[in-house]
Order: C-alpha cells, then structure tokens, then sequence
C-alpha cells in the first residue's frame, strides 16, 4: 500500500514542531534556574543580622612587674566554660613551657568534656587557671599557676605548677641552683621540710596519709615545685582528685634563714645586726591577715556565730550547704570570685533570695598586697559589678584572699574589709568529719568561721557543724549583723 504525499510532508512538519517545542521548553527551564531564589537570599540576610556570638577570647595586658604580661583567654561555651590566665615574658623558652602548659591543660578538658559527652553523662564543665607573682631580692620571680579542672564528671582535677624566671638574664632556676647541686644539701633540705611537716598539725594529718615518706625523699624531682620568697622557700603538695574546687595545695614553708648555711652564696641572706628593743610608744605594724583585726572586732549583745564561705559559687556543693542553712533557718556570708559569678549568676541571685549577705572576694583570687593600685581597683570594681548583674544588688562586704591586706588595698573600696577568727582548714581536709571536731575546739561567742562553699566536704559535714552550734545555743548571722 502506497503512503500518500500530502501525509509524508504533514509528517515533518509535525517532527518539526515537536523539536522547537522541546528546544524552547529546555531553554526556558534553563533561564528560570538561573534567576536568584528570593526565599534563599531573605534567608542569607536575616542570618546576616544575627551573628553567631564568639565562644572564645584572648586578651593581652600588662602586669605591674617589668618585663611580665598577662594572657587571659575565656570560653563562654555552656558546656566547657573556662577561665585562663598565665604569665609570658620577653624570654621565649620560658613563654613556651607557660603556655604549653597551660594549652595541655586545656587540651586534657575538652578532650575529657567531648568523651562524657558521647557517653551521655556529661554536665556542665569548668576549668580555672589563675597566677600568682613572688619576687625575690635577686631579681627571680616565682610564677604559681593554681588550676581547677573538671570536665562535668564526679570528681574535678586541682594542681599547683611553679615556673621561676629571672626576667633580665632569661635563667629559669631549679632546686639545683639553689642548692649548689650540693646532695649533702639536700639531704639537709628534707629533713628540714620533714621536721616541719611533723611540728604542724595541720600538715602531717594531710601529708602522713599520703606517702609522706615517698614525697619526702631527698631526690631532687621530690623538691622541684618550689617558689622562692624574700624570707622563705614553699614547697607545694598536690592532692589532685577532689570533688569541687580548688583553694590551693598544702604548702610547706621554710624560713630561708633556716637553711642560709646550705644554699648557694648568691641567695643566702645578708647579715643582719642585732636591733635594740623598741620603745613602748612604739607601734607594732599590724598583720596583714589570717586573723581578725579592727574592721571585725565585735562585742555581741547574744550568742551569735557568722558562717561565711570563700572562693564560690560551685554548682553542686553551694547549693547543697543552701539547703541546709535553709533547714536550720541560718544566714551566711558568701565572699565569691567574680570569675566564678561570671559562670553561675543563678546561684548568686538563689543566695539573694534566701536572705544572704553577698561578699566581694576579687575576681582571680590574687595576694592583692603585691598588686598595684589600679589591679586592686580592677579585681574588686569587676567581681562587684558581676554580682550586681547577677543579683540586682551591690555586695555589702569584702573580703581580701589570703586575709592579705594593707593600707593600699584597703583605699581602693569603701567596703567593710572581714576576716575572720575561726579557720576550719576545709581546703586542707576536705574532711566532713574535721570540719565538726575543728569547730568544736575553735568556736566561741561572736566568732567568724572561714569555710569554702567549692569543696563537697565542707557542704557535707555543714549539716553537723549546724546542729551542733544550735545545740550549745549558737544562732547565725552575717557578719554585717554580728558588727552592729
């Protein structure tokens, strides 16, 4: 059967049609996929407006000591918080020991806070670092770098590492030097340190129960973790697992004048001629600290003690101790660190709420008589303004770490300076136990207590200390009442 030509040419025009349909068709896809999407632009420009806050800053300062800067770096991520500061100078070994240091530390915390977190047992971590600066007349200085980690487990991880330098010739001393790399010298050494230990009852309970013999050996590792000071040399021991907090390791002092026949020339101390008695008009210069002095010298109308805690708040221990001054209806004093407000506002504004007193106790727990005026003024004015904010009220009193003060620290607030006239050693024990048998002996009417809300321990064995004082008759105030 033949086709028809009229139907063979009706044919390609059709083909024909069909493929400029299709052509035209995939260009007009083709152009619509390259316009801008709307949607997606609005989009970009609204996340535009809302940047992501940074987590993470590093500061650099100046410190009152020639030659020395402070490098600060915070975290104010929610699940690792952290607060570091540490010393660098103009000598580049000793500046990579610091920081390598410190960033391992940091390293060792995240690493630590990433692992709890895929087990799915992770809370809220926190690491401190924070320094202090000890000069000797020789030009050396002793950098203590005190750190508290805990990566959001049980227990957190205290230490206290010392970096000694002398700034203008770049040497990093050792016990070594000090010792003339004399071993009969340190042999010397340990037993001295041994006999100190042994005098002091609030050491040898601590240092006894851990491997005092070992720790007190005459090898020179034994003896690296020392600071030199201008009239004695400290010698740290870390008890490293705790389960809050850190308020420093227990120290070992030595009178330098005590082992001047064993150290080397360049440090032995001069000879110092005998002085004549002082007249009886004249004044003694008064202590700088670890008892009370005027500013809180009372005369009680009642039998009234006032509680006050140090160098909080702590997430789990503070809350706990205000649970159970809540149970017997007591009011406390609570000193705290603004790098520690800065982290728990909530807890401060709780303590507010419960009837409180609020205390200033600086910002990084620094011996503010070694600090300039204008640091002083910074550690206070900062810690007060973080404990406004998280409050809606001004801190009442202050308290100076270590009890150091002076006339310099004492001009830089118009706050009452407190100390107190009962130290429980908390930091020490962290012995619930010890706190109650500590308080039984030292207690008397109108006292102070020095207690630290950072350690477990101490918000532990509260609930017996308590029950004991309202038993002898004791009621509890703030230390602003126990003035009045």
């Amino acid at each position: 059967m033949s086709t028809h030509p009229r139907s063979k040419k009706r044919g390609r025009w059709i083909d024909i049609t069909f493929i400029i349909t299709i052509l035209a068709l995939s260009s007009l896809t083709i152009f619509l996929l390259t316009l801008p999407n709307p949607a997606k632009k609005e989009k970009e420009v609204v996340s535009a407006n809302f940047p992501t806050e940074p987590k993470e800053q590093i500061n650099e300062s100046d410190s009152v000591y020639p030659g020395i800067r402070i490098i600060t770096e915070t975290s104010n991520d929610e699940k690792t918080p952290y607060a570091i500061q540490f010393p660098q100078s103009n000598v580049p070994e000793f500046n990579n020991l610091v920081k390598t240091y410190t960033n391992n530390l940091k390293t060792l915390y995240l690493k630590e806070a990433d692992s709890l977190s895929e087990s799915n047992i992770h809370s809220s971590g926190e690491l401190n670092i924070s320094f202090e600066v000890f000069q000797h007349t020789t030009g050396y200085y002793s950098f203590v770098i005190h750190s508290y980690m805990n990566s959001g487990g049980a227990n957190g991880l205290s230490e206290t590492k010392i970096f000694r330098l002398h700034n203008q010739s770049g040497h990093m001393l050792t016990i070594n030097d000090l010792l003339a790399n004399n071993e009969k010298a340190l042999v010397k050494l340990a037993t001295k340190v041994r006999e100190s230990i042994l005098a002091d009852e609030q050491l040898n309970t601590y240092l006894l129960q851990k491997e005092f013999t070992e720790k007190t050996m005459p090898t020179w590792d034994n003896y690296s973790n020392f600071s030199l000071k201008k009239d004695s040399i400290e010698f740290y021991y870390d008890d490293y697992e705790i389960t809050a907090g850190a308020a420093g390791s227990p120290i070992v002092s030595i009178p330098l004048e005590d082992i001047n026949d064993i150290i080397a020339d360049s440090f032995k101390l001069p000879e110092v001629a005998i002085q004549p008695p002082k007249a009886s008009s004249e004044k003694e210069e008064q202590p700088s600290g670890g008892k009370q002095q005027e500013d809180t010298v009372v005369t009680p109308s009642e039998k009234v003690v006032a509680l006050t805690f140090d160098d909080g708040p702590n997430p789990d221990s503070t809350k706990l101790i205000l649970d159970t001054l809540k149970k017997y209806n007591a009011k406390a004093t609570f000193f705290m660190l603004g790098s520690r407000v800065s982290f728990y506002p909530e807890i401060v504004k709780e303590m507010k709420e419960a009837g409180h007193e609020l205390g200033n106790h600086t910002w990084n727990h620094i011996d503010l008589t070694k600090a300039s005026a204008e640091k002083i003024a910074l550690e206070i004015n900062n810690t007060s303004d973080a404990i406004e904010q998280a409050s809606g009220s001004k801190p009442t009193v202050f308290r100076p770490p270590y009890g150091a003060v002076n006339n310099t620290v004492r001009a830089q607030t118009s706050l009452p300076v407190v100390l107190w006239d009962v130290d429980t050693l908390d930091w020490k024990y962290r012995d619930a136990n010890h706190l109650l048998e500590h308080v039984k002996k030292h207690v008397k009417e109108g006292s102070t207590i020095l207690m630290h809300d950072i350690h477990m321990s101490t918000a532990e064995g509260l609930d017996a200390v308590l029950a004991y004082l309202q038993e002898e008759g004791y009621s509890f105030v703030t230390v602003s009442e126990l003035k009045k």
